[in-house]
Parts: C-alpha cells; structure tokens; sequence
C-alpha cells in the first residue's frame, strides 16, 4: 500500500518543478499551468467515485485497476509529443491517482481495528508527506541531469511493484459485492465545480487579482454547483456523499483540520524553495539539501503519531499538538526569517513533525465518525478535502507573495512580470517582507486548524470503537 501512496503523492508535486521545461520543450507555455490543473481536477473528482464503487464492489480489484491506469497513463506522458497531448494524458493519470490514495487507507479500515489502524495509518500519511514533499527533489535532479520525461518513466518500475505487493497484500480481503447505482449527474456537477475552483486557484497563482472578473465568476460558478450538488445528494438514490455523512459535525470537523494541514505543507513545499533561493541566494543543489529537515521530520512525525494513538488509544492530544506546532513554527518563520540554515533546520524539523504527528490520528477519527457500509465514501471525501486544501494553499500562498512584491518593488517590473523574474529583481528587504506575510497567513490557517481541533471529543476511540469495525 505504501508503494501505492507514494506514487500518487509525489507525482502532486514532482511534476510542478519541471513544467517550464516542458512549456519550452513543447511550445506550450500557456497551457503549462493545466499539466497540473487537470491531473488535479481529475484526482480530485475520481476520488468519491472510488470510495462510493469501493464500499459497493470491494477494494481490491478497483484498487488493482487503479494502477494500471495510473502506470499506463503514465508511460504515454513520458511519450507525449505536444503539449495538449499531455494535458490529457495527465488527466488520465489523475483519475488513476484518485484510487491510489483513497483506496490504499480505505484497505487499513478493512484490516485493523479501532486505534490500531493509528499505527498503519501512521505508515501512510509518512509515506504521502514524504513523496509531497521528496518530489519537487526529485523532479528537480531528473529533469536538470536526464529530462522531464524521466519524470513519468520512473512512475514504471515503481508502478510495477505498486501492483504486485497490493495484490498479495489483499490476497485474503473477502467482500460480499452489494447493488449500486452510480450517481452520474453528481460526478457532472461535481467535475465542475471542482474544475471552477481549480481554474481559478491557477489564475490567482498566475497573479491575477482574487477580486478580477475571471476568478469572481468562476467563485460564483463554483459556490452555485455547491448548492445545485448539494441539491442532487439529498435526491440521488446512491450519491456520491450520502446526507448522513455531512449532518455529521464531527466527520467534517475531521476533514476540515487535515485540509488546513495541506494548506500548509504543500503550500510550505512551493514557498519555502523560493524563500532558499531568493533571500538566501543559494543554488538549485543547495536547496534541495535545506529542505531535507521537512522531508524526512514529517514521516517520524507520521510514524510517532499512529505509534501513540496505538499505544494510547488516544488521538485528540496529538492532533492539538501537531497543529500547535505547525501554527508555532510558522509564525516563527516569518518572525526570524530563513536565511540562518541552522535555525531554519530547526524550525523545519519542528514544523515536520507537527504535521505528521496529527495526520494518522485525524483520519482514523474521520473513518470512525462512521459505520463501516460509509468507511470508503468517508475516506475518500477526507482526501478530497486534503487535496482541495494543498492546492488552495500553494494558489493563495504564491499570490499573496507575487502581490506583495509587484505593489512594493518600486520599478514596478514585477507587478507585470513572471513570478520567477520577480524573485530575482526584488529587493533583498522587499522580499524579507513578502515572506513574512506568507508565513504569517500559513500560520494564521495552522491556528484555525488548532482551534477546530480544540472542538474534537476526547473519548470518540471509546465510544465508537466498535462501529467501524462490524462488517
């Protein structure tokens, strides 16, 4: 399963540290930002379907599919010639994404227990937030010393192993398939609203104005699906998101904090980078070294978390104390800055571990928030959320930055200019003052994520315990 996850993780974040080169390579430099946008998108909406087909039909062989898919997808990007080639190419690959990640921790409800899922879980969300955050990494040295292509052809042999160690891992799995009726104009509205929301999170990014007429359309289209959705739920005989599950307050309060996690960390993943190379004028080489305190601290943290929550049977604390940390070590970020490594390090450690020690904890609450017929819809409805939550991050994160040093680079070249150019004409204390209120608005959110958790029950694993573990 860890395989699994890995693959599908590092390919939301490996891809983004090549696409000029491959704007360039395929003369598409205006179209770069949908590689990303539609594997997303794609991710995003097969995701529910996956659970929905999961809690109907059995995890295994969807799960099985869901590879091959995403491989064979895969290898054809490797091969794409034009630039919407691999747009939709990449659209293919997301909808076999989707399966990978929510089928992988939907399997662990199937085979552990109550707080002992804490444990696989742990294992999980370590690999997840080690693949987020190794893949900009990774995509760097092999685009820089092989090509981008590279990229995809690694997706192969991991693909390979992917497939056969899920098999045998699910070798005994029973399942009794029940009758199921796909909700066809749910997954319609729900590709759209998601595609608004994604379609305006790259225009902001780009550096269009939050308040311009595009991204305030596409708002309003989305929030006018949400309702037209939410609409088609309560009506649908086999929906997407059955009703019981958002009247439950706890199973969003779940969804909600590990959303505001992401917003955090992948938006860490993007930022961070440019903080390395901008304020402290490193090289490529370099940052890829800064940034191995977070990669390697989130899954101990994700490691520590589930061990604890197996060990306690208790979750609440973890959760409180991992967004605390996160909440901490970023507002200390845009307090001290990032030019001392050391010092930095440090924080970036803290920061890791924060994030992973809340992540096992808060999913296997969300998957007991509800019977077990609902263990697959919720799981996936979680990584909905924590996909939504990584991709509002980095949009708004870069914005932010990109507004900051257009309206006070005094020559005005960056409020016209590519983010990237402005980057490298900024003023080193113009740019020490963007920063800051990047992390300053990342730490706003962690707090948020640490007042919902105050909200959580202590004794959810207790009285609970039970439910999801009847078949």
């Amino acid at each position: 399963m860890q395989v699994a996850v890995f693959l599908a993780a590092m390919d939301q974040t490996i891809v983004a540290v090549a696409l000029l080169t491959i704007g360039r390579e395929l003369d598409g430099f205006a179209l770069t930002p949908w590689v990303m946008a539609g594997y997303l998108v794609a991710a995003t909406v097969s995701t529910p379907v996956y659970g929905s087909l999961s809690d109907a039909y059995g995890r295994r062989s969807l799960l099985l599919s869901a590879v091959v898919l995403y491989v064979l997808a895969s290898v054809l990007c490797a091969m794409a010639q034009t630039m919407p080639q691999l747009i939709a190419l990449r659209i293919i690959q997301g909808l076999g994404s989707g399966g990978l990640l929510t089928l992988s921790q939907a399997v662990v409800a199937d085979i552990a227990p109550g707080p002992s899922r804490g444990r696989y879980q742990g294992y999980l969300a370590g690999t997840f937030a080690t693949a987020a955050v190794f893949g900009p990494i990774l995509g760097g040295y092999l685009t820089h010393y092989l090509s981008w292509r590279a990229i995809f052809w690694l997706n192969l042999p991991l693909g390979v192993v992917a497939f056969f160690v899920a098999r045998w891992a699910m070798r005994d799995l029973q399942f009794t398939p029940k009758p199921h009726r796909m909700d066809h104009l749910g997954i319609l509205i729900l590709t759209g609203m998601i595609s608004s929301i994604m379609i305006a999170l790259t225009l902001i990014g780009k550096g269009s104005s939050p308040l311009s007429l595009a991204p305030l359309a596409l708002a309003a289209t989305a929030f006018a699906l949400f309702r037209l959705l939410a609409w088609q739920q309560r009506r649908a005989s086999h929906p997407l998101f059955p009703a019981d599950l958002f009247a439950n307050r706890l199973s969003l309060l779940c969804c909600t904090i590990p959303a505001l996690t992401f917003f955090v960390m992948i938006g860490s993943t993007v930022i961070l980078p440019m903080a390395f190379e901008s304020v402290g004028r490193v090289s490529a080489d370099e940052v890829a070294i800064r940034m191995l305190p977070l990669t390697f601290s989130i899954p101990a943290g994700a490691f520590i978390g589930g061990r604890l929550m197996y060990l306690t049977g208790r979750y609440r604390e973890s959760v409180l104390a991992g967004n605390a940390i996160v909440m901490l070590t970023s507002f200390a970020l845009a307090l001290l800055g990032t030019e001392a490594p050391w010092r930095t390090a440090t924080l970036m450690v803290a920061m890791g571990l924060g994030m992973g020690i809340s992540m096992p904890p808060v999913l296997v609450a969300a998957q007991m928030t509800v019977p077990h017929r609902l263990v697959g819809v919720m799981t996936a409805t979680f990584a909905v959320f924590r996909t939504l939550g990584g991709a509002v991050g980095i949009a708004v994160l870069t914005a932010i930055l990109f507004s900051q040093l257009g309206s006070l680079t005094p020559s005005g070249t960056a409020a016209g200019a590519p983010l990237l150019q402005a980057l490298t004409d900024a003023p080193l204390p113009l740019l020490r003052d963007a920063f800051q209120l990047v992390f300053l608005t990342a730490g706003a959110v962690a707090l948020g994520g640490f007042l919902l958790a105050l909200k959580l029950p202590p004794d959810l694993m207790s009285r609970r315990a039970g439910v999801t573990g009847r078949r």
